[in-house]
């Protein structure tokens, strides 16, 4: 009995005759073991085999001799000699134990190394794992590190960025999860897409500073199902719609005025039958909730090409049969399908030297975080928060502050430009400054209008709040946090729980849910925990179902910079003749010069026209001046809001793709029946302008001191003839000002002191010129 050798040295003899090749493995094990160890016999066997390399001279320049398998073999096996010196047999028996235990587990590293490896494959190689008991998943740490680098690599991005942050938070096992509810060809390889990759690693980051930070406790995200990136190919394959990738190399304009056919052709074709299958139990996990079909394309929700709003995102009501339902989540992806050919999208890519990247679409499918309320269906509230704040109305609030969009319902009205309405806007750091004080100010500036799913109809709406009030009255989620009530000029807040609807006007105002509660704290720390954690601000998207103490994250991308952290000075000997208009409120940091062209919209003379056609032909017109202006060279002003998707009235309805090309956009609020409009932060127009370098400056021409000069504007020739002859009728309302030519060769400077809130637009001449 006292030679029975140890049952470790038993493995090891066994191996030695039956699976050299692991017996291999599992001393390079122990080697790396014992150098942890810090042991010194395994210092002088590595300095053995070095000189056994050495033995004969040899240049760096060429390859370390080959020594003999023999020799190998014997350091191995001396390693385990060193090993039974220094380490108990019990010990060693547990360590080789589980270092084959370990081996069963190489069908997954195996999976997630091998490049491209087919989504099918992946899936059944990680939930084998995850289903396996716990105790009996131990990997060692490196080996663990390199299996989550691995999937993050395979499904998300092989940025090196991305994969080292979210590497040290995602584990094995939350891939297991995300598996089981993604959707792909079964042999295809494409990735999550953007958008779920910003998704996916906020989540893991939030998740792993829960157990520090009471604040985000009840931080959620809304049930996801994934669809990857390669189910577009999948798509245009199965419905013979190859040549599609090819558009985007056609002339913009021919994009463009064939994108709503082509739009059609994709909702006429369908997906394949394993697509479909994938979306069918995805229904069933879903129930009747509504969804939101989410773009996530590779490119999507990365530094510097965030593509905000350029491919669509659908809300889908859900609602009747099984068959109904998966006829309108299909409807839904297949028109997201087709954004990906639109031509804002392709012209941002164009810009961006992205054009002949293999752009593909991968879509979330997200439940739409709300509840039921009569035969509407919406969050009591939502919106978007961002990490620096570039709309400082105050001196006190800093670009650190961040600053928050939010509204009543859905969150699209956080986001798009609609409509004559307004978010509610509040810095987290500083969330007792408000842009809007005084009772009137607040009433004229609030929310009028909350978009809603109706389920009945099944669709998109959108209401007044007066409605929606009027048809659920007291039923409206958190009703007591999002109103106050205006009544002889004054605002109340509601006392407690109760709050009369018909003592007063209701207003959204989140006076309570600002000032009371969990709300300010949770998205200060969300923001704070994100960009620590990343290494750069961020832009989220949130919605609440009702219950003010949870909160849902629905998006988290990089936040777009509007540059501008060195000083500007501004010139203070201008010639009055020279100055040509002057600003002082939402200032940043910018010096805009070497501009030749003014093309200036008439607020006056626009808002005189007499048809819809003719407001949509003043953007068309801007569109075509925007291709043929030099780039970087124009600057454009015109009333209200610039690109309003609502009433056209409120400003000229243009696309990215018909500002794209200018230095500069300038919106003149003037007032007109005491109606201002209100600025582009934070809508997915204002994401273009940041991420083209494209400044933006808000004008009040009537504010007291402003300087604007009107005889400039009035009496420069007209060259807009030149440059869209077809534009016939519209000189009045459009003029293109040659800067060079009434100005004797000088150019247009426009400096932005945001640390003084001043701007001046003026004519810089040469030293020559009087």
């Amino acid at each position: 009995m006292a030679n029975t050798k140890p049952e470790w040295q038993v493995i090891i003899d066994l191996l030695r005759d039956t699976n050299p090749a692991l017996l291999n493995r599992i001393g390079r094990k122990m080697m790396n073991y014992l150098y942890k160890r810090n042991v010194r016999q395994v210092e002088t066997l590595m300095k053995r085999l070095e000189s056994s390399s050495t033995d004969w001279e040899y240049s760096e320049n060429q390859p370390v001799p080959k020594i003999n398998h023999s020799l190998l073999q014997q350091i191995v096996d001396e390693a385990f000699r060193i090993a039974a010196r220094v380490i108990k047999d019990e010990e060693l028996t547990a360590m080789v134990t589980q270092w084959l235990k370990q081996e069963q587990f190489r069908f997954l590293t195996m999976a997630a190394e091998k490049r491209d490896v087919p989504l099918a494959e992946i899936t059944e190689a990680v939930q084998r794992f995850a289903r396996m008991p716990e105790e009996a998943r131990k990997l060692s740490p490196e080996e663990r590190t390199l299996i989550r680098a691995a999937l993050i690599r395979r499904f998300f991005s092989e940025d090196l960025n991305y994969i080292n942050v979210t590497k040290n938070y995602a584990t094995v096992e939350d891939f297991s999860g995300m598996l089981s509810r993604t959707i792909g060809p079964p042999l295809g390889n494409g990735k999550l897409g953007g958008k779920s990759a910003g998704l996916f690693r906020a989540e893991k980051v939030l998740q792993a500073a829960k157990k520090d930070s009471i604040a985000i406790r009840n931080l959620s995200i809304p049930k996801t199902w994934f669809m990857t990136s390669d189910g577009i190919l999948d798509f245009l394959h199965f419905n013979a719609l190859e040549e599609m990738p090819s558009i985007k190399y056609r002339d913009p304009s021919e994009i463009r005025q064939e994108y709503p056919f082509l739009e059609q052709i994709f909702k006429n074709s369908t997906l394949s039958p394993e697509m479909i299958a994938g979306l069918a139990l995805a229904l069933d996990d879903f129930g009747d909730k509504p969804l939101i079909v989410r773009s996530s394309s590779l490119l999507e929700d990365t530094l510097g090409a965030a593509f905000a709003g350029k491919y669509k995102s659908l809300f889908v009501a859900n609602q009747g049969t099984k068959k109904e339902r998966l006829v309108a989540l299909i409807d839904a992806i297949v028109e997201v399908y087709a954004s990906v050919f639109g031509p804002d999208p392709i012209e941002y890519r164009r810009e961006r030297g992205l054009l002949d990247f293999n752009e593909e679409m991968a879509i979330l499918i997200q439940e739409v975080v709300g509840r039921r309320v009569g035969k509407y269906y919406f969050p009591a509230y939502a919106g978007v928060a961002f990490s620096h704040n570039e709309f400082r109305w105050s001196p006190r609030i800093r670009r650190q502050d961040g600053i928050i969009r939010l509204v009543a319902g859905l969150g699209t009205r956080a986001v798009d430009r609609v409509g004559d309405d307004y978010p509610v806007l509040v810095s987290p750091g500083q969330p007792g400054l408000r842009v809007n004080v005084s009772p009137d100010e607040v009433l004229w500036y609030s929310q009028k209008n909350v978009d809603v799913i109706n389920l009945e109809t099944r669709r998109f709406e959108s209401i007044t709040f007066d409605r929606l009030l009027a048809d659920v009255g007291h039923d409206l989620p958190a009703l007591a946090q999002i109103v106050s009530v205006y009544k002889d000029g004054q605002l109340y807040s509601p006392s407690g729980l109760m709050l009369n609807l018909n003592d007063g006007h209701p207003v959204v105002t989140f006076s309570k849910l600002l000032t009371h509660g969990p709300f300010i704290p949770m998205i200060k720390e969300m923001l704070k925990i994100l960009s620590d954690s990343l290494g750069f601000p961020v832009d989220i998207e949130f919605a609440c179902d009702g219950d003010i103490h949870k909160l849902y994250l629905l998006q988290c991308r990089p936040q777009s910079q509007a540059g501008g952290a060195m000083a500007v000075a501004i010139p203070e000997n201008i010639p009055q003749r020279d100055q040509l208009f002057t600003a002082k409120r939402y200032i940043t940091n910018a010096v805009v010069s070497g501009i030749e062209y003014l093309v200036y919209v008439d607020p006056e003379a626009y808002d005189a026209l007499p048809t819809l056609e003719e407001l949509v032909q003043v953007g068309r017109t801007v569109g075509e001046l925007n291709s043929r202006l030099p780039r970087q060279k124009f600057i454009l002003m015109g009333p209200g809001r610039w690109g309003s998707r609502g009433d056209v009235k409120l400003g000229v309805r243009v696309g990215y793709a018909d500002i794209n090309n200018t230095a500069m956009l300038i919106e003149v609020a003037k007032k007109k029946k005491d109606y201002v409009p209100e600025l582009s932060f934070g809508t997915h127009f204002f994401q273009d302008l940041v991420e083209a370098n494209i400044r933006y400056l808000p004008l009040y021409p009537d504010e007291p001191d402003a300087v604007f000069n009107q005889e400039f504007f009035g009496s420069a020739p007209n060259m807009l003839r030149r440059f869209v002859p077809g534009a016939r009728g519209l000189e009045k309302v459009i003029k293109v000002i040659s800067v060079p030519k009434v100005a004797d060769g000088a150019t247009v400077t426009v400096a932005m002191d945001g640390d003084s809130e001043r701007a001046l637009g003026y004519i810089k001449r040469n030293a020559k010129q009087p």
